[in-house]
Protein backbone atom coordinates (compact mmCIF):
# COMPACT_ATOMS: atom_id res chain seq x y z
CA UNK A 1 0.00 0.00 0.00
CA UNK A 2 2.84 2.39 0.88
CA UNK A 3 4.55 1.60 -2.43
CA UNK A 4 1.37 2.38 -4.37
CA UNK A 5 0.91 5.73 -2.62
CA UNK A 6 4.58 6.57 -3.17
CA UNK A 7 4.34 5.63 -6.88
CA UNK A 8 1.23 7.83 -7.32
CA UNK A 9 2.94 10.74 -5.55
CA UNK A 10 5.98 10.42 -7.83
CA UNK A 11 3.79 10.27 -10.96
CA UNK A 12 1.83 13.36 -9.88
CA UNK A 13 5.09 15.21 -9.17
CA UNK A 14 6.58 14.30 -12.57
CA UNK A 15 3.35 15.22 -14.39
CA UNK A 16 3.22 18.59 -12.67
CA UNK A 17 6.85 19.30 -13.55
CA UNK A 18 6.21 18.39 -17.20
CA UNK A 19 3.18 20.67 -17.37
CA UNK A 20 5.07 23.64 -15.96
CA UNK A 21 7.95 23.11 -18.41
CA UNK A 22 5.47 22.83 -21.30
CA UNK A 23 3.77 26.06 -20.19
CA UNK A 24 7.15 27.84 -20.17
CA UNK A 25 7.86 26.64 -23.71
CA UNK A 26 4.48 27.91 -24.92
CA UNK A 27 5.24 31.34 -23.48
CA UNK A 28 8.63 31.42 -25.20
CA UNK A 29 7.29 30.33 -28.59
CA UNK A 30 4.03 32.26 -28.71
CA UNK A 31 3.81 35.46 -30.71
CA UNK A 32 3.49 38.68 -28.77
CA UNK A 33 1.05 40.97 -30.60
CA UNK A 34 0.81 44.73 -30.26
CA UNK A 35 -1.76 46.77 -32.16
CA UNK A 36 -1.53 50.57 -32.01
CA UNK A 37 -3.97 52.91 -33.73
CA UNK A 38 -2.54 55.99 -35.37
CA UNK A 39 -3.86 59.05 -37.16
CA UNK A 40 -5.83 58.89 -40.40
CA UNK A 41 -6.94 55.24 -40.07
CA UNK A 42 -3.46 53.81 -39.79
CA UNK A 43 -2.69 50.86 -37.53
CA UNK A 44 0.74 49.65 -36.52
CA UNK A 45 0.92 45.89 -35.99
CA UNK A 46 3.96 44.49 -34.17
CA UNK A 47 4.65 40.79 -33.69
CA UNK A 48 7.44 39.04 -31.83
CA UNK A 49 8.66 35.44 -32.24
CA UNK A 50 7.11 34.89 -35.67
CA UNK A 51 7.35 31.25 -36.73
CA UNK A 52 7.62 29.76 -40.21
CA UNK A 53 4.46 29.66 -42.32
CA UNK A 54 2.75 32.42 -40.36
CA UNK A 55 0.03 34.48 -41.95
CA UNK A 56 -1.99 37.61 -41.34
CA UNK A 57 -5.58 38.13 -42.45
CA UNK A 58 -7.97 41.06 -41.98
CA UNK A 59 -11.62 39.98 -41.87
CA UNK A 60 -14.81 42.01 -41.74
CA UNK A 61 -17.69 41.26 -39.34
CA UNK A 62 -19.17 38.68 -41.73
CA UNK A 63 -15.90 36.73 -41.85
CA UNK A 64 -15.06 37.91 -45.38
CA UNK A 65 -11.30 38.29 -45.95
CA UNK A 66 -10.40 41.83 -47.02
CA UNK A 67 -6.60 41.38 -46.80
CA UNK A 68 -4.25 38.42 -46.59
CA UNK A 69 -0.46 38.01 -46.51
CA UNK A 70 2.28 35.63 -45.42
CA UNK A 71 4.63 36.75 -42.67
CA UNK A 72 8.32 35.85 -42.90
CA UNK A 73 9.90 34.06 -39.94
CA UNK A 74 11.67 36.60 -37.74
CA UNK A 75 12.18 37.76 -34.17
CA UNK A 76 10.20 40.97 -34.80
CA UNK A 77 7.71 41.93 -37.51
CA UNK A 78 6.20 45.40 -37.81
CA UNK A 79 3.89 46.77 -40.47
CA UNK A 80 1.76 49.90 -40.73
CA UNK A 81 -1.63 49.33 -42.33
CA UNK A 82 -3.56 52.12 -44.06
CA UNK A 83 -7.18 51.16 -43.48
CA UNK A 84 -8.72 54.31 -44.96
CA UNK A 85 -10.20 52.35 -47.88
CA UNK A 86 -12.32 50.18 -45.55
CA UNK A 87 -15.95 51.09 -44.85
CA UNK A 88 -17.22 51.73 -41.31
CA UNK A 89 -17.71 48.51 -39.39
CA UNK A 90 -16.12 45.85 -37.22
CA UNK A 91 -13.01 44.04 -38.38
CA UNK A 92 -10.33 41.82 -36.92
CA UNK A 93 -6.68 41.01 -37.48
CA UNK A 94 -6.24 37.22 -37.48
CA UNK A 95 -2.66 36.05 -36.99
CA UNK A 96 -1.86 32.40 -37.60
CA UNK A 97 1.54 31.75 -36.01
CA UNK A 98 2.10 28.07 -36.65
CA UNK A 99 -0.10 26.13 -34.25
CA UNK A 100 -1.79 29.12 -32.60
CA UNK A 101 -4.30 31.61 -33.97
CA UNK A 102 -4.73 35.04 -32.38
CA UNK A 103 -7.50 37.53 -33.15
CA UNK A 104 -7.35 41.27 -32.49
CA UNK A 105 -10.67 43.02 -33.19
CA UNK A 106 -10.96 46.68 -34.20
CA UNK A 107 -13.70 49.01 -35.41
CA UNK A 108 -13.80 51.80 -37.95
CA UNK A 109 -16.38 54.54 -37.45
CA UNK A 110 -16.80 57.92 -39.06
CA UNK A 111 -17.53 60.81 -36.72
CA UNK A 112 -18.89 64.12 -37.95
CA UNK A 113 -18.34 67.34 -36.03
CA UNK A 114 -20.76 70.24 -36.31
CA UNK A 115 -19.40 73.67 -35.61
CA UNK A 116 -20.79 77.21 -35.52
CA UNK A 117 -18.60 80.06 -36.67
CA UNK A 118 -19.40 83.75 -37.00
CA UNK A 119 -19.37 85.16 -40.51
CA UNK A 120 -17.84 88.63 -40.75
CA UNK A 121 -19.32 90.88 -43.44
Amino acid sequence: MKKTILAIAVLVGVSTANLSIAADKVKENSASIELVSGAELKFKLSLENVKERSSLVIKDYTGQIVYSTSIPKSENYTKIFDLSNLADGNYSFVINNGSEISTKPFAISTETKRQVTAVIK
